[in-house]
C-alpha cells in the first residue's frame, strides 16, 4: 500500500445521526453502570434531564459514520493500526434521541522511531446537537506501525 501524505486539517465527511436509546442502555449495562439516569427514562426526566443520559465514553467518532471512512480519508493501513488513546471532553449533556452531527479533523501527525517505528495520528471529532451547541469533543489517537 502506498501511503499518501497526510495533511493537517484533513476532514472526514460530515456525519449526522440520532442517539438510539437501546444502544445507550446496552452500553450502560455492558460497563455495569448503576445510576438509573443512564437507562431509565422516567428516572432521568425526574432528575431534570430531557431523557436517558448518555454515559461517559459512549460517544465514538465513528459510531455515526462508516468506520472505513477514517482509514480511507486518512490513508491508514488498517492491518497495521491500533487505537492509541481516547479522550472525551463534554460541554453539555447528551441524551438518547438527541440528533448529533459533526466532523472529524486530523489535528496532529507525528512519527515515533525505535524498535517499532510508527505514525501517530491525532483526530478530533466535534459533536453538535440539534440546537447547534457543541456538546462534546472526542480525541482519538491512532497508531500505525510502519513496515
Amino acid at each position: 500500500m502506498t501511503v499518501l501524505p497526510r495533511s493537517l486539517g484533513l476532514v472526514l465527511p460530515p456525519f449526522r445521526g440520532i442517539i438510539e436509546l437501546v444502544k445507550v442502555v446496552e452500553y450502560a449495562q455492558a460497563v455495569h453502570i448503576k445510576n438509573p439516569i443512564h437507562f431509565d427514562r422516567k428516572f432521568a426526566i425526574a432528575a431534570g434531564f430531557r431523557g436517558v443520559v448518555v454515559p461517559p465514553g459512549f460517544l465514538n467518532p465513528f459510531s455515526l459514520q462508516p468506520r472505513s471512512a477514517k482509514f480511507d480519508v486518512y490513508n491508514i493501513d488498517e492491518k497495521k493500526a491500533l487505537a492509541g488513546e481516547w479522550t472525551w471532553e463534554y460541554f453539555g449533556v447528551v441524551c438518547a434521541e438527541d440528533e448529533l452531527h459533526g466532523q472529524s479533523v486530523l489535528v496532529e501527525v507525528s512519527e515515533k522511531s525505535g524498535k517499532r517505528p510508527m505514525n501517530i495520528l491525532k483526530i478530533e471529532t466535534k459533536y453538535l446537537n440539534q440546537e447547534e451547541q457543541v456538546v462534546a469533543i472526542v480525541t482519538d489517537v491512532t497508531l500505525e506501525f510502519k513496515d
